[in-house]
């Protein structure tokens, strides 16, 4: 293929200039064939070589070579062959694809944007104080836990299986404050067994609830109790499908999985159950785990699953237990997961969208064999395509895709992932606030901070504000003598309010262009638009004063920087529908309802929030291994789950 592009490049020159351009491409080829080394350096300052050797280089692909022709236009031949295609770079789908090259499997992974990492992407902002060193903000989350050391952290036990666990360094610490409108004293959550949690809420909320909340927490972290038992089952023991393949990957397990018994229906109920189970009834405490539930979900106890806030108590209240921030920021992380793809021999693909998942009828089954881009190219997949992206916004696609010659049996299972989609209800999106501010009078403050109105409904619009400031932690996330500040309201925005500023009023689940080009930000030019982003940016301000009170004129000052992101920022940027944080119960339901890993269209997997377990960092990782698991063959499972427990990444 490449001396076939050569040929024909070189015999189409028709002029010196023309011949002087292909002769350059010839060049470049070479370079690559002999060293692997065509790599665009313009690039090197986000992300590491081997990276963009992998993504150039296309080794596993060979139906595909990028040539040019007279007229420097790109021309590509349009068809290529990978094992696995894993459409979007989240967590969760960087999960899958890492852990599927790692068993393996020839994969690509495609990404619309030019970052990866989904909702958990970091980018750069420069200002006048410096040219050379730029601000690094976290798009997303920041509070992580379990990550600094062998744990069972599903993400964690995703970077011991790839290699990359070690690549990152971590600061730990011990909790962040909590400042409460309702009566002004704000507390601070420490982590670990010692008494200084319980002595805020004395301090704060008087002795019996000092007294119902050790009681409540000592019960469900009792040994073999509640918050145990929710994280007796690794995921990497887990298949998408019953079988048994899984009765093989579950022999470890099976003891643990009889002892979970009835606490099963409380584990997969709302965390409120466990409340009422234990008769807590102290009006702090109920707010308490009001508000640690909405920070996991975007819910309240009545409506979050109880396994996920039972983890996060253990992962909070167990001895010498620390909280850990990835050193580098959020990126960091990130990185970690993408070399663990490329190390292995994978495949990113940044700005590349994809336009359609290529569907043909197979003995009477719809069947997903690959996708095709938006610049035309079509990607087949041998063993299986796994979308990353939320169940709404693949059921966009799938649904655009279709054609009238489309077979009965495709259309039956686009229609019912549509309806599936449409019967998923969504949590509210996000307001951001991002600062870049002098650090001068701030020494000793915390990293992270919430601020939110106690006597509020934790659900009421803008009552949760989370801060971060990671230069606590790490001062290179921005010049010498700068802070980084993130504050952001927490899935309470309704993107109903937003809906004017879209094309026909109306999310199609589809942004059409790259997030950073103009037509894709258009909205910014409305007047509309601008003065509602003033009015809701205020709730921001506001909470970020109670931690800095001159945060404003900081703000003003000769080389800082601010800027406000919208639910229309959201969506944009982590295409995400209506820029929701993720997936809510449908009317009527306790608990959210959500896919696994397979879907009514065979060859097409899912992972993500919108896939079980759900929302957060250990739920999309738990996804994409159980997706990794299923496309993958259950030798090579087994095989990992005995490495995994060899070096007691696996309990």
């Amino acid at each position: 293929h490449i001396a076939a592009s050569i040929n024909k490049t070189w015999r189409r020159a028709e002029n010196g200039k023309s011949k002087m351009r292909a002769l350059q491409n010839i060049i470049c080829c070479f370079v690559w064939v002999t060293t692997n080394s065509l790599i665009p350096t313009t690039l090197f300052d986000h992300y590491p070589r081997a990276i963009f050797t992998n993504i150039i280089k296309q080794k596993h692909t060979s139906l595909i070579f990028s040539a040019f022709s007279p007229d420097g236009t790109q021309q590509q031949i349009e068809e290529e062959i990978a094992d696995i295609v894993v459409v979007g770079s989240g967590v969760g789908g960087l999960c899958c694809a890492a852990l599927c090259q790692t068993y393996g499997y020839t994969t690509v992974c495609i990404e619309a944007h030019d970052t990866p990492g989904g909702c958990a992407h970091s980018f750069q902002r420069f200002s006048s104080i410096s040219k050379d060193t730029p601000f690094v903000f976290d798009s997303g989350p920041s509070l992580i836990s379990g990550l600094s050391s062998k744990s069972s952290n599903p993400l964690r036990q995703v970077l011991d299986a790839i290699g990359t666990a070690d690549s990152i360094k971590w600061k730990n610490y011990d909790g962040w404050m909590v400042w409460d409108y309702s009566d002004g004293k704000p507390f601070r959550l420490t982590t670990g067994a010692s008494a200084d949690f319980a002595n805020a809420i004395e301090r704060k909320a008087g002795h019996a609830a000092r007294v119902e909340f050790e009681k409540f927490r000592d019960e469900m972290l009792k040994p073999g109790g509640l918050s145990e038992s929710s994280g007796y089952i690794p995921p990497f023991a887990l298949r998408g499908v019953l079988g048994i393949d899984v009765l093989r990957t579950m022999q470890n397990y099976f003891f643990k999985f009889l002892s979970i018994g009835l606490k099963g229906t409380v584990l997969t109920g709302p965390f409120s159950r466990c409340l009422d189970l234990v008769n807590v009834k102290e009006p702090f405490n109920r707010k308490w785990f009001d508000y640690l539930s909405f920070a996991l979900s975007g819910q309240d106890a009545k409506h979050t699953q109880a396994a996920a806030v039972l983890y996060t108590m253990m992962d909070l209240h167990k001895e010498n237990a620390t909280l850990d921030y990835p050193i580098g920021g959020m990126n960091a992380l990130i990185d970690a997961l993408v070399k663990g793809l490329v190390d292995h021999g994978g495949n990113l693909r940044l700005n590349s969208r994809v336009d359609r998942f290529l569907l043909e009828e197979q003995n009477g089954s719809a069947t997903c064999q690959g996708v095709v881009l938006s610049d035309g190219v079509t990607i087949r997949a041998r063993k299986g395509v796994v979308t990353n992206a939320s169940l709404w916004n693949t059921a966009k696609i799938l649904q655009k895709g279709l054609d009238s010659s489309e077979g009965a049996s495709i259309r039956i299972a686009v229609d019912k992932m549509v309806r599936d989609a449409e019967d998923m209800e969504m949590t509210g999106s996000f307001m951001h606030l991002h600062l870049g501010i002098p650090s001068d009078g701030l020494e000793g403050i915390d990293c992270h901070h919430s601020v939110l109105d106690f006597d509020q409904d934790i659900t009421a619009p803008q009552n949760l504000v989370i801060i971060s400031i990671p230069t606590v932690f790490d001062s290179n996330l921005a010049p010498k003598g700068y802070h980084i500040v993130h504050a952001y309201t927490a899935a309470s925005e309704n993107f109903d309010d937003w809906l004017q500023f879209l094309d026909g009023k109306v999310d199609d689940g589809v942004i059409g262009a790259s997030p950073s080009s103009t037509e894709a930000q258009k909205y910014n030019r409305n007047h509309e638009y601008k003065l509602l982003k003033e009015t809701k940016q205020e709730a921001l301000w506001k909470a970020v004063e109670n931690v800095i009170p001159d945060v404003r004129e900081r703000a003003s000052r000769k080389g800082s920087i601010a800027f406000v992101g919208t639910p229309m920022t959201h969506r944009r940027y982590n295409h995400r529908f209506r820029g929701t944080y993720g997936p809510a119960p449908r009317e009527g339901k306790e608990v959210w309802d959500l896919y696994g890993a397979t879907t009514p269209i065979k060859g097409l997997l899912a992972c993500g929030d919108t896939s079980f377990p759900g929302i957060g960092l250990p739920g999309v990782a738990a996804s994409g291994t159980i997706a990794a698991n299923t496309v993958a063959d259950v030798e090579k499972q087994l095989q990992m789950i005995k490495k995994l427990r060899n070096i007691g990444a696996l309990q």
